[in-house]
């Protein structure tokens, strides 16, 4: 594909007022990166199909719709760099850009000579560009965490967003901020207003960056919550124990009374992004992350007296064993903290130090919010940070 290209850009990419060749003023970089990017689908879609990769099956390579897509596309070679001053990124073609954030952690590790430029991915999210910078970090492992004996069970779900409990009782839990339940209204406002203006106008268009806008700022709290609640999971206790939650197949639930809004929520909540933090934030600050296996029935198992029973979604039930009554979520929490010295499925995850990456964006985050809370059994409450 790269040869048939340069075989013809000369011919193809011509503006016909002119007479000019405009493929000159583009960077290889937005080329190559297609070609890669088809290429890569076409393999998938060939190793799928032979069954030699897990997951779901993928499907036939389709172009992506143009306005419908995320526009993007990575740097890999020529001139990446950061500023002295730390508010320019030079890229190769654009030329030196300012940033809207300040790049001096990156720049400071650079100058460290502790981390190196791989690439860059420029990226359009509503009305801002994006440039992720995608850098080889070596990282110290952290001096360790503080209660290094400490056994925690994380139970997920859409009611509470966590619950995090010993062997015996629950610590705490993090609520579910909800970010995108709570604007949801102002959400389909804007999408009925948009439906109602001319496709292509310059109103249709403001319309549609202000729903890009809604999205982003509801997936920046979204993340931002998880994130301090993962840190201070993974610097305070030694084993975390999650469930193996399948949480894409959750979403294909059709046909139930209600399911569109089922599958709101869960997407909402974002179940499996707790687990997916901690797999390499465990290893940062020397923790260990075990997962218990999907089919482990942690909610239908009353930790007491073992017993397992078929609840279905109820939040509060009655065990008929021993006619003891619980909640769902703290009796989850407590048995998945028990899996841990099971010795069953679940590898835990290597300590000590490894190679990650960080990124920079030419467009900061101006949706911070205040630090979630982790609430106790007895309604008292204390920073997760």
């Amino acid at each position: 594909m790269r040869k048939a290209w340069n075989a013809e850009k000369d011919t193809v990419c011509v503006n016909d007022a002119t007479g000019e060749v405009w493929w000159r003023e583009v960077s290889k970089e937005v080329v190559a990166d297609g070609v890669k990017g088809a290429a890569d689908a076409y393999w998938r879609w060939l190793q799928s199909r032979a069954g030699t990769i897990k997951g779901r099956t993928v499907g036939f390579p389709r172009f992506k719709k143009r306005g419908r897509d995320r526009d993007r596309f990575s740097f890999s070679t020529g001139p990446m760099r950061l500023e002295a001053d730390r508010r320019h990124l030079t890229l190769p073609v654009l030329g030196t850009l300012r940033t809207h954030e300040n790049t001096r952690r990156l720049e400071r590790l650079i100058a460290l000579d502790r981390a190196k430029i791989l690439g860059v991915t420029v990226s359009r999210q509503g009305e801002r560009i994006v440039a992720a910078v995608r850098v080889s970090v070596t990282r110290p492992q952290q001096p360790g965490v503080a209660q290094p004996d400490s056994v925690v069970g994380i139970d997920v779900g859409v009611r509470r967003l966590a619950t995090v409990a010993t062997t015996s009782e629950v610590i705490g839990t993090l609520a579910n901020p909800r970010a995108l339940e709570h604007r949801l209204g102002e959400l389909r406002c804007l999408q009925r207003q948009r439906a109602r203006r001319t496709r292509g106008s310059r109103q249709s268009k403001e319309t549609a960056t202000r729903i890009a806008r809604l999205h982003a700022q509801v997936a920046h709290l979204r993340r931002h919550t998880i994130h301090v609640f993962t840190t201070s999971l993974a610097k305070t206790h030694g084993v975390i124990v999650v469930e193996g939650l399948n949480a894409a197949s959750l979403l294909q639930q059709k046909g139930l009374p209600g399911a569109r809004s089922h599958q709101r929520g869960l997407s909402d909540a974002a179940l499996g992004e707790i687990r997916r933090q901690l797999r390499y934030k465990c290893p940062w600050y020397g923790s260990t992350l075990i997962e218990a296996d999907k089919f482990f029935p942690s909610s239908k198992t009353f930790h007491a007296c073992g017993h397992v029973q078929a609840i279905g979604w109820l939040e509060h039930w009655t065990c008929e064993e021993c006619s003891s009554s619980h909640q769902r979520d703290d009796n989850a929490a407590i048995n998945l903290a028990r899996w841990a010295s099971l010795g069953s499925v679940g590898a835990p995850v290597k300590r000590g130090a490894e190679h990650q990456t960080e990124s920079h964006s030419a467009a900061g985050d101006d949706t911070r919010k205040g630090t979630p809370a982790l609430v106790g059994p007895n309604n008292s409450v204390r920073s997760a940070a």
